[in-house]
């Protein structure tokens, strides 16, 4: 009984050792819990974070995935060792509703899903309350009184001014308006995260001033031939308000004031070479004159300006000069191959009126190629010639000066001997054009690769050069040649050395070589005779 006891013991053991890894893995376990951050509010519900905090027996690394509305998408997958993690405003929620959020967590080869709710709510409607000194108005106030702004609204994220006042506003405040002279409405609008907005008007009335005010302008001159400047502006200041003036003028009526004088007792009040016309044409100059408690005055002045007579005319010249060679600047430059050429043009407004809005262009001929360095009176200038380079106005007798650099194509472009190149400037307005031209005349004296013919002054000095050359050394070779004779004829006896001399000095000389040296060689032969007869 005890073996079977031990036997049974045994089998237990055995069992337990094969089934221990199996019922350890049933034992593992993963659970996941799902948050949101904020899971309710108005719509549009936007940056909403989801948290998920992982529970279980289970080790290693784990996978999030996160689904915002779980229809199957995964928004955001991470893969990390912490057992919590949170995918930061990962969820927008435009509209109303109730939504579900999903996550997936996966470790150890098991798999976990949860989720959780968001619930969004229809965004309540603005509404805002706009009063002045209490009133929702219309409001009547006396002349130049103060009223008071004050406003509440609901269900807003911002309010923004209108009408007679601007800016952003705060939701819930007051403001005070004062020196009021005339009717004033203000507008309030406040608007919600969703777009919703509300408004809200006031209007305050002004009560009629005690006191009146008026203003009358003269130009001085009021009309001339253009250009017609130093147009002075005179107000006069009428009525029964008292007190400093405040004068504002604007010589062309474009709202924008060019001259202001404060508190000036000065009346009439005159600004002295106001105002510059420069081209025909009608224009409108106005005043704006406060005074006391009266409502402020305008007037205006109309100035007509003609068109000038006379004629706008040019004079336009143009020269060139080889920078590569350090030439002057003539008409017509001689050039090589390659080489650089600058032009320069001098124009000059010729006739009696300003020549406006001028425009020079260059056209460049073939085999000449624009290079840069482009000045107008010896200041870099930017802009491209070659289409059309502004210059602006040249008043009469003015001139302006124009400078460029060009490049001559290579050799290879050129065939032998000389190409003229013909390089035309324009000057030009829409009254006036005036050309002038600068030839570059282009020398190719041989053809590459081919030996150089003698042709010409330069050529002839070449070649006398070389035959001088020449001669030189056929003289210091005969003269080498008669101290060897003079040393070795005695050794070899006259006759021997003689004949040998006459046959090297055959065999260097041509055939048809030149009469001196058939002299220098019977010399030498006299000379080794009469050494050898001593």
């Amino acid at each position: 009984m005890t073996k079977n006891l031990e036997k049974k013991i045994v089998s237990l053991l055995i069992i337990g050792l094969i089934l221990s890894p199996v019922l350890a893995w049933a034992a593992t376990t993963l659970y996941a819990d799902l948050s949101a951050s904020p899971s309710s509010g108005a719509a549009p519900l936007n940056n909403v974070s989801l948290t998920a905090t992982v529970s279980g027996n289970a080790t290693g690394l784990i996978t999030y995935r996160f689904d915002c509305t779980s229809d199957g998408t995964w928004e955001w997958t991470q893969a990390n060792y912490n057992s919590t993690y949170t995918a930061s405003n990962l969820c927008n929620y435009p509209s109303a509703g109730n939504y579900t959020a999903t996550i997936r967590v996966e470790r150890e080869n098991l798999a976990f899903q949860g989720t959780t709710a968001i619930i969004v709510s229809t965004q309540a409607t603005p509404a805002v309350d706009l009063r002045a000194n209490g009133s929702d108005g219309p409001l009547t106030v006396n002349y130049n009184e103060t009223v008071n702004l004050s406003w509440t609204s609901s269900n807003a994220t911002y309010c923004t001014a209108a009408g007679d006042w601007a800016g952003g506003k705060v939701l819930v405040g007051s403001e005070a308006v004062s020196n009021l002279t005339s009717t004033r409405t203000y507008t309030l609008t406040c608007t919600n995260a969703s777009g919703a907005s509300a408004a809200d008007s006031v209007t305050v009335m002004v009560g009629s001033s005690s006191s009146n005010l008026y203003a009358s302008l003269e130009a001085l001159p009021n009309n001339g031939t253009a250009p017609l400047n130093g147009v002075d502006l005179r107000a006069t200041v009428t009525g029964t308000a008292s007190g400093t003036i405040n004068y504002r003028f604007d010589c062309t009526a474009d709202g924008t004031w060019d001259y202001t004088f404060n508190s000036l007792s000065d009346n009439p009040k005159t600004v002295v070479d106001a105002c510059n016309y420069q081209n025909p044409g009608t224009y409108l100059a106005k005043v704006r004159v406060e005074r006391g408690t009266a409502n402020p005055a305008e007037a205006t002045a109309q100035i007509v300006v003609s068109p000038a007579s006379g004629n706008q005319d040019l004079s336009l010249s143009k020269l060139a000069r080889n920078l590569s060679d350090g030439t002057g600047f003539q008409e017509v430059v001689a050039s090589d191959p390659g080489e650089v050429i600058e032009f320069r043009i001098f124009v000059t407004a010729t006739g009696s009126q300003p020549a406006t809005n001028l425009t020079i262009k260059d056209t460049l001929p073939d085999k000449l190629s624009y290079k840069g360095n482009l000045k107008v009176d010896n200041v870099l200038v930017s802009g491209d010639i070659l289409t059309g380079l502004n210059v602006g106005t040249l008043n009469p007798q003015q001139t302006k000066t124009v400078t460029f650099e060009a490049i001559v194509a290579q050799a290879a472009s050129f065939g032998f001997g000389t190409t003229d190149l013909v390089n035309t400037a324009l000057a030009y307005n829409t009254a006036v054009a005036k050309t002038a031209t600068a030839k570059v005349q282009v020398t190719k004296t041989s053809v590459a690769g081919a030996t150089t013919i003698p042709t010409g002054l330069l050529d002839s000095t070449r070649f006398a050069f070389l035959l001088s050359l020449i001669a030189t050394f056929l003289l210091t070779y005969f003269l080498l040649l008669k101290f060897y004779l003079g040393n070795r004829a005695y050794a070899w006896g006259v006759n021997g050395a003689l004949g040998t001399a006459k046959d090297r000095i055959e065999k260097l000389l041509p055939r048809d070589s030149n009469r001196v040296a058939e002299e220098k060689l019977a010399k030498m032969i006299e000379e080794i005779k009469g050494r050898e007869g001593n």
